[in-house]
């Protein structure tokens, strides 16, 4: 038998409430563990059934849970850290905003 990894990514903490709902499903997975995670997106791991395709595994999820936590599926790891590098470049401030906010705690520090 031939597993696929899938990539999950989304706001809050939405892995227990997978969990239980894929239980309850009649889905082949394996549940898998990623390490970097912070409070604002988390990220899990599956393994699936080679034979179930992605629908198919976010039909059993359900779409109010993906929508509650606005998760995101990745089939590769490609995918998956290109979006998390995206993610955290968005984040990050520009060199021109960080001088610009030093110039201002400057200008209160002067006050």
């Amino acid at each position: 038998m031939s597993w696929t990894t899938i990539y999950i990514s989304g706001r809050e903490d939405f892995r227990d409430a997978i969990r239980k709902k894929l239980e309850h499903a009649d889905q082949r997975f394996m549940p898998g563990y990623t390490e970097n995670y912070s409070d604002l997106d988390t990220h899990d791991l599956y393994w699936i059934d080679g034979r179930t395709d992605l629908r198919t595994f976010k039909l059993a999820i359900g779409g109010k849970l993906i929508w509650k936590y606005r998760l995101r599926f990745f089939v590769s790891l490609e995918e998956f850290m290109a979006f998390e590098n995206r993610q955290k470049n968005i984040e990050a401030f520009t060199d021109d905003e960080l001088s610009r906010i030093a110039a201002m705690q400057a200008m209160e520090d002067k006050l």
